[in-house]
C-alpha cells in the first residue's frame, strides 16, 4: 500500500500566543516612551511660547504708541488658566496695558501644562514700561520675578527670563 506525507503547513497555537505576546510586550513598552516624548514635546513648547511672548513683550512695550511715565505698563504677557492659553497685551491711549487690553497675539498651550511663580503660586503675568524693562508697579498680580515653574505631569523645568 502506498502512504502519502502530507507537510503540514502554517503555525501551531504555541507558536502564534508566543508572537502575540512579545508583539504585546513590544506595544506596552513603546506606548510608555511615546507618551513621556509627547509629554516633554508639550513642555518645550510651552517653554518657547513662554520665550517668544516674552520678546513679543518686550518688543511690543518699545515700540509703545503711547509712552507715559517708566511706571507705565506698555505691554503685558498675561497666562489665563482656564483657557491654558499665554496672551501679549499692548496698551491703548487711555489705560496702561493689561489682561483686558488689545491682544497682540495669543500662544494656546496643552491643558496638563501648569505654570507658577517662584514661591509656587500660579503666575498670572508680567508687565513692561517703554523701555522693555518689567515695570515695578504689580497691578492685578503681575510679578516682578521672572523665575517660572513650567511642569507637565512629573516634567519640570525652571526657568529664569530675563
Amino acid at each position: 500500500m502506498v502512504s502519502f506525507k502530507l507537510k503540514e503547513r502554517g503555525v501551531s497555537l504555541m507558536e502564534l500566543m508566543i508572537t502575540i505576546t512579545i508583539l504585546a510586550i513590544l506595544v506596552v513598552t513603546g506606548t510608555s516612551l511615546t507618551a513621556l516624548w509627547s509629554k516633554q514635546a508639550e513642555l518645550d513648547k510651552a517653554t518657547m511660547s513662554l520665550k517668544s511672548a516674552m520678546s513679543l513683550a518686550r518688543s511690543t512695550a518699545i515700540r509703545n504708541e503711547f509712552p507715559q511715565n517708566s511706571d507705565y505698563a506698555a505691554s503685558q504677557i498675561c497666562f489665563d488658566q482656564n483657557k491654558n492659553e499665554l496672551s501679549v497685551h499692548k496698551a491703548t491711549a487711555t489705560e496702561s496695558a493689561s489682561c483686558t487690553t488689545t491682544v497682540v497675539f495669543s500662544y494656546p498651550l496643552s491643558s496638563t501644562i501648569e505654570i507658577k511663580n517662584a514661591n509656587n503660586t500660579d503666575f498670572k503675568c508680567f508687565s513692561f514700561n517703554s523701555f522693555g524693562q518689567i515695570t515695578t508697579e504689580i497691578t492685578g498680580n503681575c510679578k516682578t520675578n521672572l523665575s517660572l515653574t513650567i511642569s507637565n505631569g512629573s516634567l519640570n523645568e525652571t526657568n529664569n527670563l530675563i
